[in-house]
């Protein structure tokens, strides 16, 4: 789900830039405002046990309780978010939220383009996630800034139970800072990845989560409210899901643990804590462009 190209007709890159981000600032409030009304409602039914109707005697309750649709985040239509880069930064694509149950977009894989297109799915509760991005993640982002990759990021959530729902709750926050300001999420995936190894058994708390965050530059208020409040974890369970029962674009055809690292559609199996193994993967599998 994104923006309609025909809006773009006319316009030249910079406005085209800038109608996307005015678009997806629009898509954020919609967002927010359908939050707030779920968030209103569910209060609601709360305080409503049943709806007694009265039939000859008889007293049907009738249960006013149903759980909230998982929304997705914005700028995560593909389950991911992706990023890309000029040579001096690194932009997030917008995209609008993924509605309740709604099938996720596959970004194209086009491996004639010359580039490097790296899809990384990352359980911030698991130690190896944290393992592959402290080693490898630097060379990542610098492949993407200098514009000869692109990197679509998935937050997932396979090891909740074994640390009390913490693989959910760093997703989430992962998700929220994508939902109002994408271009932060790499700081908060490097800042979640250096803070795994003395989380302890459960994580980091919420408290700790929203002060990860700031400290890494998010400082938006709405961030710290959907962390606190959970605003993506049905999202993010939802999504883990979809993992386990598929993954586009890659010679895996499942989600079975984490990290999950795709260069090009191809899983990397080699050692987590090897710069130089994992870059020799990537070395084997770059197809450069053809020479016109």
């Amino acid at each position: 789900m994104r923006a309609d190209k025909t809006h773009f007709s006319g316009l030249g890159k910079k406005d085209r830039r800038a109608l996307v981000r005015e678009l997806a600032r629009l898509e954020r409030e919609e967002a927010a405002r359908r939050r707030r009304r779920r968030r209103i409602a569910w209060r609601a039914g709360l305080g409503v046990v049943g709806v007694a109707v009265l039939s000859v005697g008889t007293v049907t309750i009738v249960s006013a309780l149903q759980p909230a649709p998982a929304l997705g985040p914005l700028n995560m239509a593909s389950d991911g978010i992706l990023f890309s880069g000029n040579g001096k930064t690194v932009t997030a694509a917008t995209t609008v939220a993924l509605e309740s149950k709604e099938a996720p977009e596959t970004n194209p894989l086009d491996t004639s383009d010359g580039m490097l297109h790296l899809v990384a799915y990352v359980d911030y509760g698991n130690a190896d996630s944290a393992t592959f991005e402290t080693t490898n993640g630097s060379t990542l982002l610098s492949w993407v800034t200098s514009g000869n990759a692109t990197l679509e990021l998935h937050p997932v959530a396979l090891d909740d139970s074994v640390n009390q729902n913490y693989s959910t709750r760093a997703a989430n926050a992962v998700a929220c800072v994508a939902d109002a300001s994408p271009d932060s999420v790499p700081a908060i995936n490097s800042a979640l990845a250096a803070a795994q190894p003395t989380a302890g058994a459960s994580g980091l708390t919420d408290a700790q989560l929203v002060a990860l965050v700031q400290k890494a530059g998010e400082n938006d208020t709405s961030v710290a409210d959907c962390i606190t409040s959970s605003g993506f974890g049905a999202w993010v369970a939802d999504a883990t899901g979809r993992a386990r029962a598929s993954v586009p674009n890659s010679d895996v055809p499942t989600l079975t643990t984490a990290p999950l690292v795709l260069v090009n559609g191809k899983a990397y199996t080699g050692p987590l804590d090897d710069a130089s193994a994992f870059e020799s993967f990537v070395k084997s599998v770059y197809a450069p462009a053809p020479v016109e």
